[in-house]
């Protein structure tokens, strides 16, 4: 990041002063009158939508000196920081009773240029980072029941046709295997039409929206859920997001190894974090919202033909691309193979 920012994010920090001398005051327990910030260091989080900084801030009072972490997110328009803050608090009701949850707080909305919100610091390790970490993968699953939790109600069907079969058009449309894509994945669609598997989305669960804190023996003690951004109500297919959350990871696998038998061992350990809890509520199981099965193989395609259309329409990148054409051999290996049903639905 360019140095240039530097003196802005110092100013920006020094504006919510107040929340500096409340992070003192609970380090020694004592009253502070006043701070001094006396340097920041700062690098830029990964982040879809908004440029994120999280941010060291040092800085001294009357007792001594001090650290605190905070975040800032810069967003486009005020009406994306009052949804972003609408869909915090939502959230932060949903998961009050979970000590095992954090939702970091926002301490600052500035709504005039430079528009953001000011998080509190979460520490921890991203998901994706987190390779020793026993259980993260059933921790994940969990997480995501509670942000699903709701009555059991059929799925808005119509959307994901329409949205599956412009996306098979756009990549194979002409082509040889366009006829029988179509028809060894019908039977995706019908495990969708036929479910009581709606629910509200997080919208964009990715690994890198887990931050996880675990102890000397690497067990999972809390998970900080971050970016809310996109959370919305409806009756979304709840393997949407489970889709999206594996869709990287089992990529990155295929990529190595043509198959992705660490991927699916991670997603039973996932649906079953995510099953202990529809037990805790005492709701339906998935296998009874799902009968005909686990439509995950065609969100995981979803995800890749998404993938693709990004990086050919807006990255400009050719569709002859070695990285294009693997793309498209991951979402036909899932389309057609699906390899995660015949793991996950024996149940069938």
């Amino acid at each position: 990041m360019s140095e240039s920012l530097k003196p802005l994010l110092i100013q920006l920090v020094s504006s919510f002063s107040y929340y500096l001398i409340d992070e003192a005051r609970k380090e020694f327990g004592k009253d502070v009158l006043e701070v001094k910030i006396n340097d920041i260091e700062y690098h830029k989080a990964s982040g879809r939508f908004g440029d994120v900084y999280v941010i060291d801030v040092f800085y001294s009072s009357e007792l001594g000196n001090h650290k605190t972490k905070l975040a800032i997110k810069f967003m486009e328009s005020p009406t994306e920081v009052i949804t972003e803050i609408r869909n915090s608090s939502f959230l932060e009701k949903k998961f009050s009773t979970r000590s095992v949850v954090k939702i970091p707080r926002y301490i600052y909305v500035n709504l005039k240029s430079p528009t953001f919100i000011a998080y509190e610091g979460v520490t921890g390790i991203n998901y994706e980072d987190a390779h020793d970490v026993r259980d993260k993968s059933f921790w994940g699953g969990y997480v995501l029941s509670i942000i699903h939790e709701g009555k059991p109600r059929p799925v808005m069907i119509d959307i994901y046709e329409e949205l599956y079969r412009r996306l098979v058009l756009a990549i194979f449309g002409g082509q040889t295997n366009e006829h029988e894509i179509m028809d060894k994945s019908r039977i995706l669609l019908e495990m969708i039409s036929s479910s009581q598997g709606g629910s509200d989305a997080f919208g964009d669960f990715h690994q890198s929206n887990l931050m996880i804190r675990a102890s000397p023996q690497n067990e999972v003690l809390n998970i900080a859920l971050i970016d809310p951004t996109f959370w919305m109500q409806g009756a979304f297919d709840r393997f949407e997001d489970i889709g999206t959350f594996f869709g990287r990871q089992a990529f990155l696998e295929y990529r190595e190894s043509q198959g992705i038998p660490a991927t699916i061992e991670d997603i039973k350990q996932f649906i079953l974090g995510y099953s202990v809890h529809l037990r805790e509520i005492n709701s339906q199981p998935l296998e009874k919202l799902y009968p005909k099965g686990f439509p995950l193989d065609l969100f995981l395609a979803i995800w890749a033909l998404m993938d693709i259309l990004d990086k050919t329409t807006v990255q400009n990148i050719p569709a002859d691309n070695p990285n294009i054409e693997l793309l498209k051999d991951f979402a036909y290996y899932f389309l057609t193979e699906q390899p995660i049903g015949k793991e996950i639905n024996s149940f069938i």
